[in-house]
């Protein structure tokens, strides 16, 4: 029992700190482009701030891993989170000075110190047993539920907050989240890092612990899988999510129907965390995944029925259920791929692909809506969930024959 009260009190604060990160992140997401647009020198130009997150990102992976590495999680998070409350403040300063470059500078800075905090994933699923690990990626993901109805609250109220300058209250609000994100962080167990004797203790007792040329790792058709899967849905979803709040206003509806739209898909993504992890363990990561495939595919068609309230809301709701499915998929099949030992490692190639990918996708939503409209871009994702489904069966059918061959 005292184990059990243990990991709820661990993963506890680890989802309170995640649902206060996804509010952030979220605000960012509903109103970004939207800002961007009313300051931007182009239309075209609406969601390059959004880009620049997943840019800051994207450049961030590998210095926020070293500083894991070498100072521990716990400092590289906090790290992370002043680097965003600095961003935020550039944000709201560039929207009171009508500052396009700075703006998207500040939202560079903010992705940054996305690097940092999406690492807590992993770090929530390394404090549990390697058979609670999917239940931890579940409670990380299930405080995105809150954050689904605070961040696009926190948008539309924010909004008018100040009157003189439209916007600048989203990001005043998104300071003060940072802050208290900063605060739930330094709450975080600090985990216990082993001594160089009793890692080399373990690496003799345990050699499948030693750490494998990267050559293996560029070899293994599972680590490709896993990062595809990921990759795809985090781009695809990415782009769509991005391009709503500017489509929606394409079409003649309000800022709260599409504030509204988005509440209902970040749900999508979060409230399927209460059994994916159970999936997981019941269909296997790839047979998830390909349940997220068909998912993703089935937004595209609801999303084709038109330009009202209903098809968008449908649409985005599938779109993040289809996300959610293939992340948790391909998550869970990624730590099957790497020893501990090779975690900073793998994690960081994983998520350099990954956010490379969706800010492809980010940069192009708005050039791509503006260009094609709404309807054409949701066909855009049908050739990447092809072939995501023809590697996932390929998997599939290689360990079906390697089971063959070891009975």
């Amino acid at each position: 029992m005292k184990k059990i009260i243990d990991k709820i009190q661990i993963l506890g604060i680890f989802s309170i700190t995640q649902t206060v990160f996804q509010i952030g992140t979220v605000l960012i997401m509903s109103v970004s482009a939207l800002a961007g647009q009313n300051i931007a020198p182009s239309p075209e130009s609406a969601s390059l701030p959004i880009s620049f997150v997943i840019l800051g990102t994207l450049l961030g992976l590998f210095p926020a891993s070293r500083m894991m590495k070498w100072k521990g999680s716990k400092f590289g998070l906090l790290t992370g989170t002043v680097i965003g409350i600095f961003g935020a403040i550039l944000a709201s300063y560039a929207m009171y000075e009508r500052n396009f470059i700075l703006f998207s500078i500040a939202h560079l800075l903010y992705g940054f110190h996305q690097s940092f905090i999406q690492y807590l994933r992993f770090v929530a699923m390394e404090s549990v047993p390697t058979h609670d690990r999917a239940s931890a990626l579940s409670w990380i993901l299930i405080a995105g539920i809150p954050a689904a109805f605070l961040g696009p609250l926190a948008g539309l109220h924010g909004i008018q907050l100040i009157p003189d300058s439209l916007y600048l209250g989203c990001y005043i609000i998104l300071i003060l989240s940072l802050s208290l994100q900063f605060v739930f962080v330094s709450f975080l167990p600090t985990p216990s890092k082993p001594t160089n004797e009793n890692h080399t203790k373990d690496l003799e007792s345990s050699p499948r612990e030693a750490v494998r040329p990267l050559s293996y790792h560029v070899k293994n058709f599972g680590l490709w899988v896993s990062v595809l899967a990921t990759g795809f849905s985090f781009g695809l979803m990415a782009m769509l999510m991005s391009a709503v709040p500017v489509a929606m206003k394409t079409h003649g509806h309000a800022m709260h129907a599409s504030t509204t739209v988005l509440q209902w898909h970040v749900l999508g993504m979060y409230i399927p965390s209460f059994f994916s992890g159970q999936l997981v363990r019941k269909m296997t990561a790839p047979y998830l995944i390909l349940l997220g495939i068909f998912v993703m595919g089935l937004e595209s068609f609801a999303a084709l029925q038109g330009t009202g309230f209903l098809p968008f809301a449908v649409a985005l709701i599938l779109l993040g259920i289809g996300w959610n499915f293939m992340y948790v998929g391909g998550t869970n099949l990624l730590v099957e791929q790497y020893h501990p030992s090779e975690k900073n490692t793998i994690q960081a190639i994983n998520d350099t692909i990954v956010y490379s990918m969706a800010i492809l996708s980010t940069y192009s939503a708005g050039y791509l809506e503006n260009k094609i409209g709404w309807l054409r871009l949701n066909l855009v994702s049908i050739p990447f969930l092809v072939l995501i489904t023809i590697f996932i069966i390929v998997y599939i059918e290689r360990n079906r024959r390697n089971l063959k061959v070891i009975h």
